[in-house]
């Protein structure tokens, strides 16, 4: 699970702690295990004419343990590759996507050599296609437990048996004496929530499968009385051949049965055709999907309890659409039928037959209306205006390597001179720097105090460090005062 908490106004918030806070951590009853990164650092290969930028993750040296997932080739991340109180050995475990890109799936790598900003490591072992974590190309050992100031991110596995709930009241007490030690770490007031790793992917997507689930059920609805009026158009021209099963000695119940089975069979056929449909369209539907709305460690697949439940509704489905018709052509006038050649359903069958249509008339314009309301959210959403236009910007993350260009100046020249050479090309209009991108996810969180207020009164805001063409490049307008020039 997720080491979360909520702050005074109920926002998540993502707390760093130290290397002995984790050890703290790692102690506690209800955690079985617990594993830490350090953030994710863009590498660069120096080993090829051709540098290729490498995320990486430095990773807690169990994590290999934690995780339970073993590797394609080699091995994971073991506690002897980063001995406590020493420095990390110089191996690295490659993901993937990284092994295929760059080494070509090379089966014999494990024990070759990588050099990333001119520090040579050595391949001990390459992760299976579906553990992506933090997206990173290359996994490093973390030293442990750090610097005084360095901040790792905790990630804890519960015992079996633990609630979150418990789990919750155990790590609150633990959780407020990190934050009297730590206390610019933490929010002035907070309450631990353990959140599951599928947890912010449920709750984002929750309501809009409620939403689309709706749909999905009012169509079926509609489905149910199209299959209604058939069967009863049907029976109404079967009603001769009924009325002489039953002249014949035919039972209700065998009628009854009869016409529920032909019903059935036609829904299992439409659930067959459906699950067929399904299995065909499930990687197209998978295509579809836009970027990171899930983890790429997730399988998309037909579920069998899903599966299940669809057959289940079908046959359901199929009872509820015949069993009308069933009950009413069981018991044929046959003095009426016997009168003419031509069958009418009578005042009840024309009575069913209007109810089904007015219901599927309904069920279709409450439908109707539900996807213009939708549409008519989608086109407002398009049309807001964001603050900034993202037209033709592109983001390009540059990394500044650990020990290069540590001094302000140096660093604000190093960029400066990169800004103006991509600024000189021809086919950009203008070229900013910006700390973290474009909004709403740029910067960092950030606590401030407003003079004149209560020093207990925290107020947090998102930092962006950026240089005065930042504005220019994304159209952002300046509504009082003036921008800093270059001296500044």
């Amino acid at each position: 699970v997720h080491l979360v908490l909520l702050n005074e106004r109920g926002e998540d918030w993502w707390p760093g702690i130290t290397g002995p806070q984790l050890k703290l951590l790692s102690q506690a009853k209800c955690v079985e295990n617990a594993a830490a990164t350090f953030g994710t650092w863009n590498l660069t290969t120096t080993d090829e004419e051709l540098p290729e930028d490498v995320p990486s993750v430095n990773m807690t040296s169990n994590a290999g343990s934690y995780f339970g997932v073993p590797a394609l080739l080699g091995r994971t991340l073991i506690p002897s590759d980063a001995p406590e109180g020493q420095d990390p050995q110089p191996v690295a475990v490659l993901s993937y996507s990284f092994w295929q890109r760059h080494f070509n799936g090379d089966s014999t790598v494990v024990g070759r050599t990588i050099q990333l900003v001119h520090k040579t490591y050595t391949i001990v072992g390459v992760m299976p296609s579906r553990f992506t974590w933090q997206d990173a190309d290359v996994y490093l050992p973390l030293k442990m437990p750090g610097g005084a100031n360095d901040l790792y991110d905790p990630t804890i596995r519960l015992r079996p048996g633990v609630t979150h709930a418990a789990a919750n009241a155990e790590l609150q007490p633990l959780l407020e004496q990190f934050a009297k030690e730590t206390p610019s770490h933490f929010p002035k007031k907070f309450r631990v929530h353990v959140k599951g790793l599928n947890e912010q992917y449920v709750a984002h997507l929750g309501h809009s499968l409620f939403l689309l689930f709706g749909a999905v059920g009012l169509l079926l609805l509609i489905g149910c009385a199209n299959v209604s009026i058939l069967l009863l158009a049907r029976g109404t021209a079967r009603q001769q051949e009924l009325a002489v099963r039953s002249a014949i000695g035919a039972s209700r119940w065998r009628i009854e049965r009869q016409l529920l089975t032909e019903a059935l069979a036609l829904s299992l056929a439409g659930a067959l055709g459906g699950i067929l449909l399904a299995y065909r369209l499930l990687s197209v539907l998978v295509s579809w999907l836009p970027e990171y709305s899930f983890p790429h460690e997730v399988v998309i697949r037909i579920n069998l309890p899903v599966l299940t439940f669809s057959v289940a509704v079908a046959i359901v489905t199929g009872a509820v659409a015949g069993i009308s018709p069933a009950f009413q052509f069981s018991r044929p006038n046959l003095s009426l039928l016997m009168q003419s050649r031509r069958a009418t359903g009578g005042v009840t069958g024309k009575r069913a037959h209007s109810m089904l249509v007015m219901g599927q008339i309904a069920l279709t314009l409450l439908l109707l209306t539900s996807a213009a309301a939708a549409i008519n959210g989608f086109a407002h959403i398009v049309r807001t205006n964001l603050g900034y236009d993202p037209q033709n910007v592109m983001s390009v993350g540059i990394p500044v390597h650990q020990n290069a260009h540590v001094s302000w100046k140096d660093r604000t020249n190093y960029f400066e001179q990169i800004r103006e050479h991509i600024a000189a090309l021809p086919e950009v209009v203008s070229a900013g720097i910006s700390t973290n991108a474009t909004p709403p996810w740029n910067g960092g969180d950030g606590s401030f105090e407003i003079l004149g207020r209560p020093t207990g009164e925290q107020q947090s805001a998102r930092l962006n460090y950026v240089d005065s063409e930042y504005f220019s490049v994304l159209h952002i307008p300046l509504l009082a005062g003036r921008l800093w020039d270059r001296p500044e």
